[in-house]
């Protein structure tokens, strides 16, 4: 049977967790709650787990892959990282590459839509595309309205 010092390195080799999402992890695990306490203590004190870090790491990988600030940060809180912690990383993310990373998801979701579509319900697919990958309403309507678009209201 492994230690819960053992069972947290192993997620933490695997990638970088924040502390809660550990916590929850090695609690599901069935680690007493005082042993993973001390655990998670013991792995901060050494740098092991930063979740200022985590938070950066993830939003730097997710804007790569194409997703906007609200997916990111929605996803970041199920992930259990503090709302301080998240905040500071998506303001690292210049705004021009958010609007780069929202251009190339436009530009690769309208390669794939059916030909047969009517201007107002391409608009209206790209339009709830585009939101679920986690960007605003606002910057997807000005990139429609840039592609030449028909945005009239897609909602």
């Amino acid at each position: 049977m492994t230690s819960c010092r053992e069972a947290a390195l192993a997620y933490l080799a695997r990638r970088a967790h924040g502390r809660r999402e550990l916590e929850r992890k090695l609690g599901r695990k069935g680690f007493d709650a005082a042993e993973v306490e001390t655990v998670l203590e013991a792995l901060t004190a050494r740098g092991l787990i930063d979740d200022a870090a985590t938070s950066e790491a993830f939003v730097r990988a997710r804007t790569g892959r194409g997703m906007g600030r609200n997916r990111i940060a929605s996803e970041l809180q199920s992930r259990g990282l503090g709302r301080g912690d998240i905040d500071g990383a998506l303001a690292k993310i210049p705004r021009e590459e958010e609007r780069e990373a929202l251009g190339k998801a436009l530009e690769k979701r309208s390669r794939t839509l059916p030909a047969g579509l009517t201007p107002a319900g391409r608009s209206k697919k790209l339009f709830d595309h585009l939101v679920r990958r986690g960007f605003s309403s606002a910057a997807v309507l000005e990139a429609l309205r840039k592609k030449g678009e028909p945005p009239d209201d897609p909602e």
